[in-house]
């Protein structure tokens, strides 16, 4: 956990929750996206999304979209509070059909509907001119609530 004599957090134990961090953000099923309005606000919501590339990819309308235009960065984190995963970065737009495709079958990989079984299509929502955002992350961190200085972690991609 920490070195005795520094206190600082040991590389197991960095490098244990950094592969943790990977793996969760892989594997959630919502994520908060955190914006700049441009009015300085922060405005933060969450979205569906997958992990594909080092990079979460997800899509967006309303005041998320008129941030991005305004300042494309982001931070993101998962639900919890006691188990926290967060990485930040800049936000691109997504046109390339091909790509599109590649996070579409992810999509239809991940979520499905409850009651019918039927995957998720990401398409009906993206309309005649698909587009996804990708949030290409510069620095990650991840730490344990109640464990803070013998379990935290912080990275850059």
């Amino acid at each position: 956990m920490t070195d005795e004599q520094t206190g600082a957090v040991s590389a197991n134990t960095q490098a244990m929750l950094h592969a943790r961090a990977l793996a969760r953000l892989r594997t959630a099923m919502n994520y908060w996206v955190a914006t700049t309005r441009p009015d300085g606000r922060p405005h933060a919501a969450p979205v569906w999304g997958v992990w594909l590339d080092d990079s979460l990819w997800f899509g967006t309308e309303g005041q998320k979209l008129r941030n991005l235009a305004h300042m494309p960065y982001a931070v993101v984190h998962l639900d919890s509070a006691d188990d926290v995963i967060m990485v930040q970065g800049r936000v691109e737009v997504v046109q390339d059909r091909e790509a599109i495709a590649r996070a579409a079958e992810a999509f239809r990989a991940k979520y499905v509907d409850g009651e019918t079984g039927a995957p998720f299509d990401v398409y009906p929502a993206l309309g005649d001119e698909p587009r996804l955002f990708r949030v290409v992350p510069d620095t990650g961190w991840a730490w344990l609530e109640g464990a803070f200085t013998s379990a935290n972690a912080r990275w850059t991609f």
